[in-house]
């Protein structure tokens, strides 16, 4: 079984190769220890080795070649302030962020896809990157969510399994986002053929 750093490269490259991330973005990572293994800051996130990833303590001390990625207090705060989370996920999902910046929003409990989004979307209002405020409102959605959006950024998936499980909860939220979009434009040209 590969070790974590492994599979945070994996990750990465899955969520880049679907779409979810852009080639500098998003962020992942895996408790392992006293604290947890994190991707770095500003690399390609498809091109990462294993040695890229940097070690953060819940401490916040940290040790790598590269600098965590922004979001590291995120993350150090979600495995802080929530038990048992294992991994956590961030995406930058450009059809759910239309959907939900359109005013627009999901009833995961429409699609089949709950099973791996859960019952409930919770929304995180639009915060500076990396900042300690968006971390706490972070805790805050996932503590009533498995999955957040935060407008303007992104979303967020915790998981208290493995880190694809993340990983398909955010590709749920994106495919069933797209479904609703697609439902919404047909809905408009219906409208527009009738008046």
């Amino acid at each position: 079984m590969p070790g974590p750093r492994e599979l945070l490269a994996l990750v990465m490259r899955l969520a880049y190769n679907r779409g979810l991330i852009n080639i500098k973005g998003g962020n992942a990572s895996i408790r392992e220890g006293d604290g947890f293994w994190v991707t770095p800051s500003q690399l390609p996130k498809n091109m990462l080795k294993p040695d890229d990833m940097v070690y953060v303590r819940l401490n916040g001390e940290w040790e790598g070649r590269h600098n965590p990625s922004i979001e590291y207090i995120m993350h150090l705060m979600i495995y802080r302030e929530i038990k048992n989370i294992k991994g956590v996920l961030h995406t930058h999902n450009p059809h759910t962020l239309a959907l939900y910046e359109s005013g627009l929003s999901i009833n995961p409990a429409k699609y089949i896809e709950a099973y791996s989004i859960g019952g409930c979307i919770a929304v995180v209002p639009k915060l500076p990157a990396g900042s300690k405020e968006l971390a706490e409102k972070v805790i805050e959605a996932l503590r009533k969510c498995r999955v957040a959006v935060l407008l303007g950024h992104g979303a967020v998936a915790a998981t208290q399994k493995d880190i694809f499980t993340a990983l398909d909860a955010l590709e749920a939220l994106e495919d069933i986002s797209k479904v609703e979009l697609l439902k919404a434009i047909l809905n408009i040209k219906n409208y527009l053929k009738t008046t």
